[in-house]
């Protein structure tokens, strides 16, 4: 079958990169739909659906922004922007083929984009190493979406740690810290309200029951 009516037929996304470099693929989602979701990127096995997890996010969704790897792939969650990514290092032909990206709860799982990759042979290795390869237009696969990815090395990917996760982390600690603050500040003044009437009750200057029998010895004198 060939691509464009791979592509038709499960109403995918087609990636296009070359063999031996960098694939990125990015899965765009409803943040709040999927809040609080683990993420996940699986190959479609059969006309059915069967999907096989390749890799997933951590387990722990506010880490999610963390890269998980899976031998060469590997995947990040910007929870907040809400988009996926998804990463094919060192791709080869076998690497072709559908695959899909999911949001997981519990045994169940949403698809949130079905991808379809191909891997171009890279002109490069045919070329003049003074040679400057330009990439031809994307070829037309009559309205389906096809995206490119030349990223030559890891070093040219995009940011594992998106900043909105980042942030939205870093926010949860601060406040954490500062309601704990909050709460031994209260715990403290709390304890001193408890103790300052017990020390007024120590005294004995101001105590009048003890004026009174003072008062009373001098009479008796």
């Amino acid at each position: 079958v060939s691509p464009p009516e791979l592509s038709r037929a499960h109403n995918a996304t087609v990636f296009q990169g070359m063999a031996g470099r960098a694939l990125q693929v990015s899965c765009p989602y409803n943040s709040l739909k999927h809040w609080g979701r683990r993420k996940a990127w699986c190959r479609q096995l059969d006309e059915e659906g069967t999907c096989q997890r390749v890799v997933s996010t951590h387990r722990s969704w506010l880490l999610s922004f963390l890269k998980r790897w899976n031998g060469s792939t590997a995947i990040v969650d910007d929870a907040l922007g809400g988009t996926l990514t998804i990463t094919l290092r060192n791709l080869q032909a076998h690497d072709a083929g559908l695959y899909q990206c999911q949001s997981l709860y519990g045994d169940e799982a949403d698809t949130l984009r079905k991808v379809l990759v191909e891997v171009l042979a890279d002109p490069l290795d045919h070329l003049d190493p003074e040679g400057l390869w330009v990439p031809e237009e994307s070829r037309s696969f009559e309205g389906a979406q096809v995206e490119r990815s030349m990223a030559r090395s890891l070093s040219e990917e995009a940011t594992p740690f998106p900043p909105t996760s980042i942030l939205f982390l870093l926010a949860c600690i601060f406040l954490g810290k500062l309601l704990a603050a909050s709460a031994l500040w209260a715990a403290a003044w709390h304890g001193w309200k408890l103790e300052a009437p017990r020390a007024s009750g120590l005294d004995g200057s101001h105590d009048p029951g003890y004026q009174l029998q003072t008062l009373t010895g001098e009479r008796e004198g």
